[in-house]
């Protein structure tokens, strides 16, 4: 503003003096004077005030103090701006105060919450330590530090291998993170009990580890909680050596006396010195009875046998853990069945099985075994199976001897005791056997109900493209059992495959010999490319987050056309399916060109088209539970066992071969859409 003036000035004096040489002279020094003391004015009223204004700003800003102030001073020609940086001073003076009582607040509740932690833990009993996945410790209470008895190795950061064995908690870790990734929203499943030894094998620990997860839900670390039973094992061992007794030792000694009082009888006349060797029989075992009655009232006099800790497994897991130690012997597992949860030691059973593949695969050659487990009455059944002869009894009866766990004097007869197991081996088919190992059912329910019921996915009829994969003579001729299937179900974004919706899940499922191989499942995430409508999440639980950053369907349908190799592909609805792969087969560089079977047009032509033929309404009707309804593997199990429901209803009214099945259901199909259609008309 001062520059401004100084020129007006110089311009209003030159203007006055007419424009005359002497004028212009007297003007031009009047005005030099003039903007001399403007620009002095300018610099003094407005350039420095401005200039202490920014320096307050920024000693302000650089204090972070909520007391922090720099006067500005006077600077009239500066407006309302002083004022208003006043204000903007104030206020961030207020809020600075009010952040700093914000975060001294919640730092005395978060003290005071520590507090009450720290409180709790040490008035625990039990141990409590909390470690990270590589077992850093992280937390701990004074009950873990006594139980532990190593003061000096026991802190934060330190090793918790250092301390116990880790072996238990690896596998009670990788157990719990398999159930995590596939089932996150199961809190109660996500803790499990194990027993391990202190490092130096002084002392036997029982814990229980629970995971942590960060808000995303990725594990960070867990926690685990230890007891000693270091005194209860020994009563454990006296418990398994009672059970020896009664029903090992004890049995031979009676059947040698039956024995000899049935010759006896049988025999009266027979000569005196073979009744004196027969009743000396009868005195030295009833001897060795009466001793042996004694010595087990005196071992168990005054105790309680102990009960070793267990909880539910799930087949799945115990499977999934085998396949590792198995396969270094290059040895395989595969689960086959439906899955099923039993009762039982997960460790020490993962051992056992472990001890009895290896010894069959000694005895016979097996390098490939089949787990499926039964259910039975009262008991879950897990059969191994392979190829080869029956191992004999007394075969089976040396292995029980063998050492199993983490302890030298357990052996393998003390864990399926324990387990109320006593197995049996017997033939499983033409050339094939297999060593049967009864199991404790489980606490839980063996099914879970699913989801309410909702509503099916439309039908879809195209017709040529059914023609396109019915498959040649060859296989047409084919019993239907000979065959290997592929069960398969997509998830999508909608019900348009020709308007823009994608594929967002591929699961997938082996059925050979009529038998579910669910350890070869095959489950694959697809970014679609574009937002999942709300609607269709509704439907099966996949949300862009869970999409993000997964291959594309073109980077996926290589490796599922991999994964159906030659066999038979089946799905609910099939056309539905195939439609959406269909159309990306060209920019995928695949060719699904199997042949398809669809098990809703199959009940078609089994029941007719009155009858509910939706795959939940059919899963009721066959007693199909649907573990996992609306998610691809979920309904993928399902239809394969619906698949191997509808094959006996098949054989039963004399359609063997895949191409009768083919022929028909195509027929049903035409028939069904043709009375949709009068229906609709009507």
């Amino acid at each position: 503003m001062g520059l401004i003036a100084g020129f007006g000035l110089v311009w209003g004096a030159t203007w006055l003096a007419g424009g005359s040489p002497g004028a212009a002279s007297a003007a031009g020094a009047t005005a030099a004077a003039v903007m001399l003391a403007a620009v002095v004015v300018g610099f003094r009223l407005v350039v420095a005030p401005a200039a202490r204004l920014a320096r307050r700003l920024r000693a302000l800003r650089e204090s972070r103090s909520e007391d922090a102030d720099v006067p500005a001073g006077a600077a009239p020609l500066l407006g309302p701006l002083a004022g208003e940086v006043d204000g903007l001073v104030t206020a961030l003076r207020s809020a600075r105060r009010e952040g700093r009582k914000a975060t001294q607040s919640e730092t005395a509740r978060v003290d005071a919450q520590k507090a009450w932690l720290e409180t709790i833990l040490q008035g625990l009993a039990e141990g409590v330590v909390v470690c990270n996945r590589q077992h850093r410790i992280l937390l701990c209470n004074q009950a873990a530090v006594s139980l532990l008895g190593a003061p000096e190795a026991v802190g934060l950061g330190r090793n918790l291998g250092d301390l116990i064995a880790l072996a238990p908690l690896n596998h009670s870790l990788g157990r719990l993170e398999g159930r995590h990734a596939t089932d996150p929203d199961a809190p109660l499943e996500l803790s499990a009990p194990f027993v391990c030894t202190a490092i130096d094998r002084s002392r036997l620990f029982h814990g229980r580890m629970a995971l942590l997860a960060d808000p995303s839900g990725a594990v960070t670390g867990y926690l685990v909680t230890l007891v000693d039973i270091s005194g209860e094992l020994a009563l454990l061992a006296k418990g398994d050596g009672v059970r020896r007794a009664l029903t090992r030792d004890l049995r031979g000694m009676v059947g040698n006396l039956r024995a000899a009082a049935e010759t006896m009888a049988t025999f009266p006349e027979m000569p005196a010195a073979d009744r004196a060797a027969f009743e000396r029989v009868l005195l030295d075992e009833s001897a060795r009875i009466s001793q042996t009655i004694d010595d087990l009232g005196a071992e168990i006099r005054g105790h309680m046998l102990g009960r070793w800790p267990m909880a539910d497994i799930f087949s799945g897991d115990l499977v999934r853990m085998l396949e590792p130690g198995l396969a270094e012997r290059g040895l395989t597992a595969t689960l086959v069945g439906l899955p099923l949860w039993l009762h039982g030691d997960s460790l020490s059973l993962l051992q056992a099985i472990e001890i009895l593949i290896g010894r069959i695969h000694d005895a016979t050659g097996a390098t490939a075994f089949e787990i499926e487990p039964m259910l039975g009455d009262r008991r879950v059944y897990l059969d191994l199976v392979w190829t080869g002869e029956p191992v004999a009894a007394g075969v089976l009866e040396g292995w029980l001897d063998l050492p199993c766990g983490e302890t030298e004097s357990q052996r393998l007869r003390d864990v399926l005791e324990r387990h109320g197991s006593e197995p049996w081996s017997t033939t499983a088919g033409a050339g094939m056997a297999k060593l049967r190992l009864p199991l404790l059912a489980p606490n839980r329910p063996q099914f879970v109900p699913g989801l309410r019921r909702q509503a099916p996915r439309p039908e879809f009829y195209d017709f040529g493209l059914m023609q396109a994969h019915q498959g040649d003579a060859k296989i047409g001729a084919r019993l239907l059992r000979e065959l290997d299937y592929v069960v398969f179900d997509c998830e999508t974004t909608g019900l348009q495959p020709t308007k823009g919706d994608e594929i967002i899940q591929i699961g997938a499922v082996r059925v050979v010999q009529g038998r579910i191989l669910t350890g070869e499942g095959y489950e694959r995430l697809v970014n679609p490319g574009r937002p999942i409508p709300p609607g269709s999440i509704k439907f099966h639980g996949v949300t862009d987050a869970d999409v993000a950053g997964k291959p594309s369907i073109l980077g996926i349908l290589p490796e599922f056309h991999a994964y159906v190799a030659d066999a038979v592909m089946v799905a609910h609805n099939a056309a539905f399916d195939m439609k959406f792969l269909s159309l990306k087969e060209r920019a995928a560089g695949v060719r699904f060109d199997s042949p398809v079977l669809d098990t809703m047009l199959v009940s078609s032509m089994l029941d007719g088209a009155d009858e509910d033929h939706s795959l939940d309404g059919l899963c009721e009707r066959y007693g199909i539970l649907i573990d996992g309804r609306h998610s691809a593997l979920g309904d993928t199990i399902a239809t394969a066992q619906l698949l191997i429901k509808l094959m006996d209803r098949l054989e039963a009214r004399g359609i063997n071969t895949f191409g009768e099945v083919m022929r028909a259901s195509n027929m049903a199909a035409e028939l069904r859409q043709r009375g949709a259609i009068f229906a609709g008309n009507a």
